[in-house]
C-alpha cells in the first residue's frame, strides 16, 4: 500500500471516528469488515500505523468483536489520553444516573460483555469506560501493608522499633541523670584553674578533661538552665568527682565583691573549737555554721569516718588535718570542712594503712601475752578511730617530733599492762572539762577526779574520741611506737623535754627532782 492509499485510509478512519462521536448509534461495523478495508487477502500483509491500529481496536470493542482483556494497557491509555471515545455530556449525565442505581463489578461486567454484543452501542461504551476505569484502578492488597509487607510482620517490626527506641531513650536518660547526680563515680580530687577568658563552654570542657564529669554539653546546659553559669568565678579550685552538678557549681561559686582569698595557718594540735573560731575571725564561715555542718551536713563518703558517730559539733575532731589553707571569704561550710578532710585522706598513705594492720596484730598479741582473759583481744580489737585518738593525745603531750614515738610507747605499754590500763594523761581532763582554749592553768584534785570518759586518770582504756587534730608525726608515732619499757613521763620545763621512767618509783623521783626536792 503506497503513501496515497495510507493517507486515504487515515482520512476514512478519521471520518469514522468523527461519525462515532457525533452519531454513536450509526456505527455497527464488525472487526472483519474493517479489516477488509485495510488489507486484501491477495495482497501482502501491510503494516498498519500505530494510530490506525488503536482505532481498529476501539471499533472492535464497540462492535463486540473484541474483549477488553485483549487490549493492552498502553493502548487503553492512548485511547483515554486522546479522548477518542469520550462520552458526550448527555451520556455522562445518564451514566451518572445509572451508576447510582447499580454497581457493576469488574468481574461481572467481563462475564456479561460477550452476551450483550447485540445491545445498543451506547451502553457498551459506558461499560467500556467502566472497564477502562477498573483497568486503571489499583488492585486491592488485602493483608499487606507498606512495601507489600504483611500487616502482622509490619506490626511486629513497628513494635520492635518502639521497644528499641524506648530502651535507648531510657538508657540515655539514666546515664544523663547518673552524671548530673554523680551516681556510681569513684572519688577523685582534681584541681582546676578558671581564668577570665573561660566561659561556661570552656569550663565544661575542663571539667570533662579532668574526668570530673562525663558530658560537658549536659553540664553546660544544666548551668545555663539553672542560671548559674554567670556565678562561676576565676581562681583555682579543688573539686571532687563525687560532686553532683549543683555541688560542682557551688564549689566554683562567685560571691561578687565580697569574695576574697585568705590564707590561714592552723597549728598542729588545734582542736575543732579553735579551728572554727579562727575561720570565723577570718570571715570564712561562722563557727555556728561550721559546728552545725560538721554535725549534720552532707559530706562525701570518706572511708576513715566509718567508725565516727556524727551528731555533735566536734564529732570530726582528729580528722581536720592542720595545715596552711587558702579559703574564700564567705565560703560554704561544706567546702571548708571537706578541704580539711581531703588533706587527712591524702596524708593517710598506703604505708600507714599497712602499719595500722601491723599495730593491730601487735596489740592483740601483747594483750594475750600479758594474761588478759581468753577472747579479750578479739572482743577489744584496736580500731582506726582509737589509733587517731591516741595520736591526738600524743600530739598534745609531746614537746618535739623526736620524742613522740617514746610517748606513744608509754601509752601502749600502759594499755596492755593489767595493773595499769589507763593512759593517765592530764591533757584529756581539759577536754573533759570543755576547756578547749586551755583557760584553766592548773588542774585541781577535783578536776582530776571528775566523772567523764575523757578522764584518763580515772577511767581505763582509750577515751571515746580524739581531743585534737594532730600532725603527721604524731599519727606515725601512734602507728609505729618505739619499743620501750617506759610507763611514765613528766615534763622538764628547763630542758623543754620529757623524762621517761619504767617504774612508778623512778617516776616519782623524777617528779620530786623537778619540783625541787
Amino acid at each position: 500500500m503506497d503513501n496515497k492509499e495510507n493517507k486515504q485510509l487515515s482520512a476514512e478512519n478519521q471520518k469514522w471516528l468523527d461519525d462515532l462521536l457525533n452519531n454513536p448509534s450509526s456505527q455497527e461495523v464488525g472487526a472483519g469488515e474493517l479489516a477488509t478495508q485495510f488489507a486484501k487477502p491477495e495482497e501482502k500483509p501491510v503494516k498498519i500505523p500505530e494510530e490506525e491500529q488503536v482505532i481498529l481496536d476501539a471499533k472492535a470493542l464497540i462492535s463486540g468483536d473484541a474483549h477488553i482483556a485483549d487490549i493492552e494497557d498502553d493502548e487503553l491509555e492512548k485511547i483515554l489520553a486522546e479522548d477518542w471515545l469520550a462520552i458526550t455530556r448527555e451520556e455522562e449525565e445518564a451514566a451518572a444516573a445509572e451508576a447510582e442505581a447499580e454497581t457493576v463489578p469488574e468481574e461481572s461486567a467481563l462475564e456479561n460483555a460477550e452476551e450483550e454484543e447485540s445491545a445498543d452501542p451506547q451502553p457498551r461504551r459506558r461499560r467500556f469506560r467502566k472497564f477502562i476505569e477498573a483497568k486503571r484502578r489499583p488492585k486491592k492488597t488485602d493483608g499487606y501493608g507498606l512495601l507489600g509487607i504483611p500487616h502482622i510482620i509490619s506490626t511486629v517490626i513497628w513494635l520492635a522499633l518502639i521497644v528499641v527506641i524506648g530502651v535507648s531513650l531510657g538508657r540515655v536518660l539514666w546515664v544523663c541523670c547518673a552524671d548530673v547526680m554523680a551516681f556510681g563515680k569513684e572519688p577523685q580530687q582534681v584541681t582546676i584553674t578558671i581564668t577570665e577568658k573561660d566561659d561556661i563552654g570552656s569550663i565544661s570542657k575542663k571539667l570533662g578533661n579532668a574526668n570530673l564529669i562525663r558530658y560537658p554539653g549536659l553540664f553546660e546546659f544544666f548551668a545555663k538552665i539553672t542560671g548559674k553559669d554567670e556565678d562561676i568565678c576565676t581562681g583555682t579550685f579543688t573539686l571532687n568527682s563525687q560532686y553532683d552538678y549543683n555541688a560542682m557549681i557551688n564549689a566554683m561559686y562567685s560571691y561578687g565583691a565580697r569574695r576574697e582569698e585568705v590564707d590561714i595557718m592552723f597549728p598542729e594540735g588545734y582542736n575543732c573549737a579553735q579551728i572554727f573560731k579562727l575561720l570565723e575571725e577570718k570571715n570564712v564561715c561562722t563557727a555556728a555554721e561550721l559546728e552545725d555542718y560538721a554535725a549534720f551536713g552532707e559530706l562525701s563518703d570518706y572511708w576513715f569516718l566509718e567508725g565516727v558517730e556524727r551528731g555533735t559539733k566536734y564529732c570530726l575532731e582528729g580528722y581536720m588535718a592542720p595545715d596552711t589553707y587558702t579559703f574564700y571569704t564567705n565560703d560554704t561550710p561544706r567546702r571548708v570542712i571537706e578541704k580539711f578532710l581531703n588533706e587527712f585522706d591524702d596524708r593517710f598513705t598506703d604505708k600507714m594503712k599497712q602499719d595500722f594492720q601491723t599495730i593491730q596484730t601487735q596489740y592483740a598479741n601483747r594483750l594475750k601475752a600479758n594474761g588478759f582473759g581468753p577472747g579479750y583481744a578479739e572482743a577489744n580489737p584496736l580500731t582506726l578511730h582509737q589509733v587517731v585518738t591516741l595520736a591526738s593525745i600524743i600530739q598534745k603531750e609531746t614537746s618535739s617530733d623526736s620524742e613522740c614515738y617514746d610517748i606513744a610507747s608509754v601509752f601502749y605499754n600502759r594499755l596492755v599492762n593489767r595493773n595499769i590500763q589507763s593512759l593517765g594523761a592530764d591533757i584529756t581532763v581539759h577536754y573533759a572539762l570543755k576547756d578547749y582554749f586551755f583557760e584553766i592553768e592548773e588542774l585541781t584534785a577535783e578536776h582530776l577526779n571528775m566523772d567523764s570518759p575523757y578522764n584518763t586518770r580515772k577511767n581505763k582504756g582509750i577515751p571515746p574520741g580524739p581531743i585534737s587534730n594532730m600532725g603527721v608525726q604524731a599519727l606515725y608515732a601512734a602507728l609505729e611506737p618505739n619499743d620501750t619499757n617506759y610507763h611514765y613521763f613528766v615534763f622538764d620545763k628547763a630542758k623543754n623535754a620529757h623524762r621517761f621512767a619504767v617504774t612508778e618509783r623512778e617516776h616519782l623521783q623524777n617528779v620530786a627532782e623537778l619540783m625541787g626536792g
